[in-house]
């Protein structure tokens, strides 16, 4: 289990990281430890995006959506809001530079939440 600090700490690595290249590393480094985490029992999560949306929920950040799902909620993510990141589903594509047409490989990309600190509701159209 992680305390409040490393908490904090993994969402400030999340924000600070700018570039998709950034953001997979630091995803695969923590992805790791909750790999372990899961391995030794330490954690009652079962796959690795459920252990790292534990570890970022806290007394503010409590419930996880991406942007979209926020929107159906009926919520919008406030102006400035930076998301967190978690492994998208897996992910099938054919190899363009591949001579063979029909080779595919699967790959992990990344999806980007935002808590229920990061949103408010949507104003109705009689209210604007």
């Amino acid at each position: 289990m992680t305390t409040t600090a490393q908490n904090q700490t993994i969402n400030e690595a999340m924000q600070n990281c700018t570039t998709r290249d950034e953001k997979k590393q630091l995803l695969k480094s923590i992805s790791i430890d909750a790999k372990e985490a899961i391995e030794l029992g330490t954690t009652e999560e079962e796959s690795v995006n459920a252990v790292l949306i534990s570890w970022l929920t806290n007394g503010e950040h409590k419930e996880f959506n991406s942007f979209h799902q926020w929107r159906k909620l009926g919520f919008k993510v406030k102006k400035g809001e930076k998301a967190v990141f978690v492994w998208s589903k897996k992910m099938k594509t054919k190899d363009k530079e591949s001579k063979d047409e029909d080779k595919e490989y699967s790959f992990f990309s990344l999806a980007y939440l935002f808590s229920n600190a990061q949103v408010e509701p949507l104003k109705k159209k009689e209210d604007a």
